[in-house]
């Protein structure tokens, strides 16, 4: 294992070069939000944060942070309009407003992407105003406590949740933050200690790092049903792994064990998912024998945090209404770009035109279920018993293709996600079998759908 993550940290680790370019190019950027305060008469002053700050950036990453810190007793609306003209006096015409919590400029200096963002200088982190206020708390909290050599532990397991595919805490990966990364790394001391440690997790792991509270039991009543419990040092009452998953936080346990077992440098570069040309999406498409669909239509103009909940949302409405409706769901996901696609598998196409309608058992009077079915122009047999002793009667089904179930689910929209819901209710088109061959000349999305049909845990490929 030790050769191993040697040869890893020699190709992750930024090389004195790249230091001292990030550290001047941060430097000069804090220094400008300071003058361009001045100028402009406000409040506040920068901060660098994150990453950059801490030197836990990976050689490939040119991301800095300049929070732009506000007295608390300032407005709401004046910290966002304060904060933006400060912001576009140092980006210029090159600057992007993004809109998170609160809008924020982004822009691009060399190879560096910046964003400026403006927060509360909160003294309490538990009594924040927005949520990126425990930003200054969690720079003060880790910058204190890493040292040289634990900075290359958390190197070597961000690169690892990297390459498996678990690593980003925004709402489309649902995965484990930079900051969760150097959370792990101060419990454990080594990158060793953390995958050791993790291989035996089980859903409901709970870490308090600064003993906030009297037991897990009390954690556990506090954030119930989460997978991974790691308490905030700076905000007890929050859960900085509240974005993991149960499908990330299992991906990470098993990597772990497997890793444990076979380390290798696969965990970390994994090799590329292989793209597959329209003919072998429709070769693999023939070959596993199922209903794909695909719903596209029109991305809401919407950041993404709030865009793939509501994809998620839409998602698991169509899928319930098809399993409600008899049908059997292999596997679901959902891709954006500036269209939006909802894709579902299903083991088959059609239903029969019959299905079995269950009475109550023999304890349950059956009057009332007997008269609505016998009644009923849609009965082909019935009442009878069944092996189990359940009164049955076999009737039609009212809709037999899934395509139909999708349609009508679409036209009423019920448990959509709200933009969603606006978009699809403008226009959408349903491609399934061959047709979703006609899809692939989007790159991005051609990737995505192979991706999905050769869908393998990335050290495995």
């Amino acid at each position: 294992m030790d050769e191993v993550l040697k040869e890893v940290l020699e190709r992750i680790k930024p090389t004195q070069a790249e230091r001292k370019q990030l550290e001047k190019v941060a430097n000069d950027m804090v220094a400008r939000v300071n003058l361009a305060c001045a100028k402009l008469g406000v409040p506040a002053r920068g901060m660098l944060v994150g990453s950059a700050a801490r030197e836990t950036w990976l050689s490939s990453e040119n991301d800095i942070d300049i929070f732009i810190l506000f007295p608390e007793k300032l407005s709401r609306e004046k910290l966002e309009r304060d904060g933006l003209r400060v912001a576009r006096a140092v980006a210029g015409r090159k600057g992007r407003e993004r809109f998170a919590e609160h809008p924020y400029i982004t822009t691009r200096v060399g190879s560096f992407e910046i964003d400026f963002v403006p927060c509360y200088d909160v003294a309490d982190a538990g009594k924040i105003k927005s949520a990126v206020d425990r930003s200054p708390h969690h720079q003060r909290y880790i910058s204190k406590r890493l040292t040289p050599e634990l900075t290359d532990e958390v190197l070597l397991l961000k690169k690892f949740m990297i390459g498996i595919g678990t690593y980003g805490a925004e709402l489309k990966v649902q995965g484990f933050s930079g900051y969760l990364c150097e959370l792990l790394a101060l419990r454990y001391r080594t990158f060793k200690g953390v995958v050791e440690a993790a291989s035996k997790w089980s859903p409901g792991e709970v870490t308090d790092l600064t003993r906030s509270y009297r037991d897990v039991d009390e954690i556990k009543a506090l954030f119930p049903g989460q997978p991974l419990v790691i308490i905030d040092p700076v905000d007890p009452n929050r859960n900085v792994a509240a974005a993991v998953s149960m499908q990330n936080f299992s991906t990470f346990v098993r990597a772990c064990q497997d890793f444990v077992r076979k380390p290798s440098m696969r965990f970390f570069f994994p090799g590329q998912a292989r793209m597959l040309s329209p003919r072998e999406v429709e070769r693999v498409l023939r070959q596993r024998g199922t209903a794909l669909f695909c719903l596209v239509f029109d991305s809401p103009d919407v950041v993404e945090d709030i865009l793939y909940p509501q994809l998620h949302k839409t998602e698991q409405a169509l899928v319930m209404r098809l399993v409600r409706a008899g049908f059997d769901v292999i596997r679901n996901d959902v891709w954006a770009n500036s269209k939006a696609v909802i894709l579902i598998e299903l083991s088959s196409e059609k239903l029969p035109k019959v299905q079995r309608r269950l009475g109550p058992p023999i304890t349950v009077e059956a009057g009332d279920f007997i008269e609505k079915h016998l009644a009923s122009r849609q009965k082909f047999s019935g009442p009878f018993v069944d092996w189990a002793g359940r009164l049955v009667f076999e009737v039609e089904r009212r809709h037999v293709n899934a395509e139909q179930v999708l349609e009508a689910a679409l036209e009423e929209r019920t448990a959509f996600g709200k933009h969603v819901a606006e978009s699809l209710a403008k226009g959408y088109k349903i491609y399934g079998g061959k047709q979703i061959v006609k899809l692939c000349v989007d790159k991005k999305f051609s990737k995505f759908l192979s991706e999905y049909l050769t869908r393998c845990l990335p050290w495995y490929r």
